[in-house]
């Protein structure tokens, strides 16, 4: 057989005909560029066969001296071009460490038969996801943080928290996709046009307002404007007592309604006029709460839970405030800043009563189901995220705490669908992405969880878990040199020393600097008997040393304290060296976690 008659292929809904340089998908060409095109060609000649990087970087630079992280880049392109980051079937599978092998079923054509090209469109290329077909059908809307006018910096939530309310009404509406908070929350005090972060957000209409407080009274100027054509949809003023709040919240949310033609159910106008209290005092609180929560770090949080409290006291009944002040619990939680075994049960009595005052409030069942996860109550966990998802399928925290249960289950495809689910409401949020690309790394599908690390370090630089993250999963496939780049990112945006020394003395034991990672461990261990910080993280550093002894001490004492990031026991990569060990079955047993 000649060089030609062997250079042409079948896969999947794709022909390769090497010696033209061409890949059809379906019939139509699929751009690529020249490296990435090479790197298609060796692995699928070699189907099945595991390349080693250093194979194929001398095949594709023979000339050139060039570190593995651009291997990583040609083949994170290649899945893409591919389409697997897409839901469709894998075609190249990542051995960490060591190279990657192309694992789908390959046919080698004759000349002949490469010549005619056959369109097959099988149903699994035609049928897009339910899902995304509904919610194309659906109008999309996004709330912007109203711009507050002649306040100070101290007002700012004033303009968040009139969105966040709006945002809680609308939700409710199953005609109309809302962007979340989380999502308009980059856009608080600042100039933006709305048709411009309209296009960023990919909706079809944007509420845009001011709000000016003198006193007691309360300006209010608000538009709903069309994406597409620029135009006012409805525009409208109010200027009412800042005690009439409701009242005008009860008219935009009516308004908009109208303005974009949807035919409300009575149950669904009760749902969007629906109050949580009628006291104005605790509502202001409850506003300064969600705002502060919003910022997402230690310190802001700790000042969440005040206003909650504060909202607590004037309203006792006040069901979301409730909801509000279990979240902070939790959070403090999971970000280190306060003992698990203080924090969850505190968490828990808040979400249970504030569903004892309203069983039908999603993101109090949320809270409560992330909560029992990290309590291990997992049963119970999942009929909560379950219920919550009924009441609200737009509320982007369900879908990501679940996605992490699913993950600490084992049950990643589930997870990465979670996940996508809460992306999809939330495109261009970099925790999201990042958390998409945590579930591919628990999946150990790397190379897609280098991906979606690398876009959500893209849209926001300097988030640090994005690159710490990426750190992570770069270490664990043995890309030393993109590995040493996200730590030096991370060193120089994180501001929490425990986190630094861990990462570092991780980065040592991977590296074979095992008396620089010794010695960095004891001062880790001292500043533990002075403050919390994951023992599990210890752990990870001792199995990276293949010291078992040491890592089960480390568990143990995330097992005692209840260690937000225990759930992952089950599925941590970092954990593999210590998986035959008879403790670690054991220890799965007491943390409730099945194999």
């Amino acid at each position: 057989m000649s060089n030609e008659q062997g250079s042409c292929f079948e896969f999947g809904p794709f022909r390769l005909n090497a010696v033209e340089r061409m890949l059809l998908r379906d019939g139509q060409a699929v751009p690529l560029p020249p490296k990435v095109f090479e790197t298609l060609v060796a692995l699928v000649e070699n189907s099945g066969r595991l390349l080693a990087k250093e194979e194929l970087i001398t095949r594709l630079w023979p000339d050139t001296f060039v570190e593995e992280g651009t291997l990583a880049r040609n083949i994170s392109d290649l899945r893409k071009a591919l389409g697997e980051t897409s839901g469709g079937q894998k075609y190249i599978e990542t051995v960490p460490k060591a190279g990657y092998r192309f694992v789908a079923g390959v046919q080698r054509l004759s000349m002949g038969e490469a010549a005619v090209v056959v369109r097959r469109h099988t149903r699994s290329r035609v049928v897009v996801d339910e899902e995304i077909i509904a919610e194309t059908r659906r109008k999309s809307l996004a709330v912007m943080p109203f711009k507050t006018l002649g306040m100070n910096e101290a007002d700012e939530y004033l303009g968040l928290g009139m969105a966040d309310a709006l945002i809680t009404r609308l939700s409710n509406l199953r005609q109309i996709m809302v962007r979340p908070t989380s999502a308009v929350f980059r856009y608080s005090g600042k100039e933006v046009d709305p048709v411009s972060a309209g296009r960023e957000l990919s909706v079809e209409s944007v509420l845009d307002g001011t709000i000016k407080r003198d006193g007691d009274r309360l300006s209010i100027r608000v538009q709903l404007v069309s994406v597409k054509d620029q135009s006012a949809l409805w525009a409208s003023t109010f200027d009412e007592k800042f005690t009439d709040i409701f009242e005008v919240e009860d008219r935009i949310s009516e308004r908009i309604a109208a303005a974009l033609d949807l035919e409300l159910s009575g149950s669904e106008r009760a749902l969007i006029a629906r109050r949580q209290t009628e006291n104005v005092g605790a509502y202001d609180a409850y506003l300064r709460g969600r705002f502060f929560l919003n910022k997402r770090t230690a310190h802001w949080i700790k000042k969440a839970a005040v206003q909650f409290e504060e909202a607590i006291r004037i309203d006792p009944g006040y069901a979301a405030a409730h909801a509000g002040l279990g979240d902070t619990y939790t959070h403090l939680v999971t970000w280190d800043a306060m003992l698990p075994i203080d924090g969850l049960p505190k968490a828990k009595a808040a979400a249970r009563r504030a569903l004892e005052i309203d069983d039908t409030l999603d993101e109090a069942l949320a809270g409560l189901a992330h909560t029992m996860l990290h309590s291990w109550e997992f049963d119970d966990a999942e009929r909560a995220f379950k219920r919550a998802l009924e009441l609200n399928p737009s509320y982007t925290s369900t879908h990501l705490w679940y996605s992490e249960y699913l993950a600490a289950m084992g049950r990643f495809d589930e997870a990465i669908s979670s996940i996508r689910r809460g992306q999809r409401l939330d495109p261009l949020s970099s925790v999201l992405n990042t958390e998409v690309g945590w579930m591919y790394f628990l999946a150990r599908r790397y190379d897609e969880a280098v991906e979606h690390l690398r876009k959500a370090s893209e849209l926001d630089p300097g988030f640090w878990l994005a690159h710490s993250r990426l750190w992570e999963v770069y270490v664990q496939i043995g890309e030393v040199e993109s590995a040493n780049l996200e730590f030096q990112q991370t060193l120089s945006l994180a501001d929490q020393t425990p986190m630094v020394a861990l990462q570092t003395a991780t980065a040592y034991a991977h590296s074979g600097k095992r008396d620089n990672a010794l010695r960095l461990l004891e001062g880790l261990k001292e500043l533990w008997s002075q403050r919390y910080f994951s023992p599990f993280r210890i752990a990870l550093i001792y199995a990276a040393l293949g010291d078992a002894d040491s890592t089960f001490e480390w568990l143990e004492q995330g097992y005692l304290m209840r260690d937000a990031r225990m759930i992952f026991l089950k599925v941590d990569p970092g954990l593999d060296p210590v998986r035959d060990d008879s403790r670690y079955q054991n220890l799965l047993q007491r943390v409730g976690l099945r194999e």
